[in-house]
């Protein structure tokens, strides 16, 4: 289902088209932005887990498409990069492309690879650098979100002013610079009009529900490390933020983390991405998602319990990898697989706990994105404790921006399944009557 957005100034025969695909569930929302001599389209991704429909055909031929604009690395927004012809640019950060390319490697997707390292098909994006596509300006803007390389995008066309939000968040550990960043560069304090807000609505179908934020998180981690010491996290391996939580709470207490070697190539790309945001004379221009010091990430060492540990130059004192973790705590970070059982059994005798800090929609048998495999693993695990936070904007947050942005024109709620309330947020009430729906 798409739903189709015109602007025209009559002084100039310019229009501007918009068209929302899927805007009415979370996962596979595609926007189209056309111009009159070029059509973009911001991310292509999969439908989530549990989707009872089919991922829909898009007509590419019949679009002509000029370039495709990826918020960031998750799977409803990206996972369908392959499908995209040959022809087609795409834009992603750079440390959205260093993850993708990563999970290709280690899954022996050479499609995947053959794309992501073309730099001819590939271009890179960077916060608060504006490029154009034709006639189409568009500025990325660094947000916080579950995925560590997340954009708003701001499309200028000859009559139009958009703001795409993509994902975006305010408890994170990025989050608190975003309603500032929205009044100073996108709407320059008031003298820049936005015409159109593409918002995400995510969380509007958990009104209710109290979110918890990554530094409450790192609290009740660092009490968990003091009483736990050895503990076996499953979360995901892109989530820099729960990753960068539980190091920092682990460190506190004097615990170094581990990890499959996929999981540190990740956390790597982290590690140094944040390392040169620190350094650059830009780290505090036109940004909500800049570094941050959680992700220093220095105490990470892949999995091998069997490896020996030299002792400087004294072979006598050698010790394996799993003396030093027996003796001094650990935080292994694995999946809810079965592979992994192997990784806490070995560790049984001291019993050690299990954090699952993932959606506790996958662990639901009444959802439809319920993962038996997810809970039958933690089932078998013993002593479970479920630590997470949202990904995804507050209801308070969605009207904080929605007021900050102050839209001239229309207000689309985008990748949400309960789009309607908007409506019932703490939002001015001339923009009330601007809101839009599929």
């Amino acid at each position: 289902m798409a739903v189709t957005i015109q602007g025209k100034r009559k002084e100039a025969e310019i229009m501007t088209d918009i068209k929302i695909y899927n805007g009415n569930q979370i996962g596979g929302c595609i926007t189209v932005i056309s111009s009159s001599k070029a059509k973009v389209m911001i991310d292509f991704g999969e439908n989530l887990p549990g989707a009872e429909a089919a991922d829909p055909a898009f007509d590419w031929e019949a679009e002509s498409i000029d370039a495709v604009l990826f918020t960031h690395y998750h799977g409803d927004h990206i996972g369908r990069f392959k499908e995209i012809p040959r022809s087609v640019p795409v834009y992603m950060g750079k440390v959205t492309r260093q993850v993708m390319t990563t999970i290709a490697k280690y899954t022996k997707d050479t499609d995947a690879l053959q794309i992501l390292q073309d730099d001819t098909r590939v271009r890179k994006i960077k916060a608060a650098q504006p490029f154009a596509i034709q006639d189409i300006r568009i500025t990325p803007y660094l947000v916080d979100h579950s995925a560590f390389d997340a954009y708003m995008y701001l499309l200028e066309t000859p009559d139009k002013t958009i703001l795409h939000t993509g994902d975006f968040r305010g408890h994170g550990h990025r989050g608190n610079k975003l309603l500032q960043m929205i009044n100073t560069y996108i709407r320059r304090n008031g003298t820049r009009i936005v015409d159109v807000l593409l918002i995400e609505g995510t969380m509007l179908s958990r009104l209710t529900e109290k979110v918890y934020s990554e530094a409450d998180m790192l609290k009740d981690c660092i009490r968990l490390f003091k009483e736990h010491r050895y503990v076996f996290l499953i979360c995901s391996s892109t989530n820099a933020d729960t990753l960068a939580t539980f190091y920092q709470a682990a460190r506190r207490n004097g615990i170094k983390m581990f990890a499959h070697p996929y999981v540190c190539e990740q956390i790597d790309h982290f590690r140094e991405a944040a390392a040169g945001y620190r350094e650059s004379k830009d780290r505090n221009r036109e940004t909500a998602g800049g570094y941050h010091g959680p992700y220093d990430f220095k105490y990470v060492y892949p999995y091998a319990p069997a490896k020996v540990i030299p002792a400087y130059g004294n072979p006598q004192k050698d010790v394996t990898q799993e003396e030093i973790m027996r003796k001094e705590g650990f935080c292994i970070v694995i999946k809810a697989d079965e592979p992994y059982k192997k990784w806490i059994e070995r560790f049984r005798d001291l019993d050690p706990v299990v954090v699952y800090s993932m959606w506790e929609g996958y662990l639901n048998p009444e959802h439809k994105a319920y993962n038996e495999t997810y809970k039958a693993f933690l089932d078998s695990c013993g002593h479970v404790e479920y630590i997470h936070t949202s990904g995804h904007a507050t209801a308070e947050l969605i009207a904080e921006v929605i007021n900050a942005v102050e839209p001239a024109e229309s207000i689309y709620p985008i990748h949400t399944e309960n789009a309607k309330a908007l409506e019932r947020l703490n939002i001015k009430e001339e923009l009330r009557g601007k809101i839009r729906y599929e």
